[in-house]
């Protein structure tokens, strides 16, 4: 009993130190000023990773981080084939119309199908953001603007729709090509404001779009693994009913 009690008092002290940490760290939202200077600056960082060859790429494949979750993306026609344990869903993007399966069988129940479409659209929410949120500062629902922070001026991009997670901000910091080297994050999903993470390690795909592969921070490494792009199904080995949902 004695030590139940001492590790519920423990367990109560982290929680507190805790709190008194996001507290003393956590960062206000920078205010920003929009206009066609934040638009311009947005575009310039599109320009430096290449967007237009980005667009240009109709397939795409990935893993993201701790490699549970696995991605090939239809881009031209907006379907993913998202894997995650012994689940695989095909679903169109837009619609979320889609098919699932475990085990590589159909799963036929309605509740249960509806139930792993949902859980595949969230990782994608999350996991393509983290590959390609440089492409997304012009998305429907964002707005754009220039902060000033420690003598450098940085590109803050609010999402007010969209998602799983509306109403995130994200404050880029370009280096002097403007391509982006790291973000703040003011979430719903990460409890600390103001969370910095890099954007480093680029890669570029056929065509000559560069994509980031590794996000680094003070807790962890998020290394983006697998990735692969190409205007074809054959250049990937791909089947032709590889984005079949329905």
């Amino acid at each position: 009993m004695k030590y139940l009690k001492w590790l519920l008092g423990l367990i109560l002290v982290l929680i507190v130190i805790a709190f008194l940490f996001l507290q003393i760290t956590n960062e206000e939202e920078p205010v920003g000023s929009t206009g066609s200077e934040a638009d311009n600056l947005a575009m310039e960082m599109q320009k430096a990773l290449n967007k237009d060859a980005f667009d240009k790429l109709n397939f795409l494949q990935w893993t993201f981080f701790r490699g549970q979750h696995h991605y090939r993306w239809d881009k031209k026609n907006n379907i993913a084939e998202i894997l995650w344990d012994d689940n695989k869903v095909i679903m169109q993007l837009d619609s979320h119309q889609g098919v699932a399966f475990q085990n590589q069988a159909p799963v036929l129940d309605t509740i249960q199908r509806n139930a792993l479409i949902n859980t595949a659209w969230k990782y994608w929410c999350n996991d393509s953001f983290w590959l390609i949120a440089p492409f997304k500062a012009f998305d429907p629902g964002t707005s754009r603007s220039l902060v000033e922070e420690n003598g450098k001026t940085k590109l803050k991009v609010t999402y007010t729709s969209g998602g799983v997670t509306p109403g995130d901000v994200y404050l880029w910091e370009l280096d002097e090509s403007k391509k982006p080297m790291a973000w703040k994050m003011w979430t719903s999903i990460i409890p600390k404001k103001g969370f910095e993470t890099t954007w480093e390690r680029y890669i570029s795909l056929p065509g000559g779009a560069l994509i980031s592969t590794l996000h680094s921070n003070a807790l962890i490494d998020m290394e983006m693994k697998n990735i692969k792009g190409a205007h074809s199904l054959a250049e990937l080995g791909w089947l032709e009913n590889t984005f079949k949902y329905k």
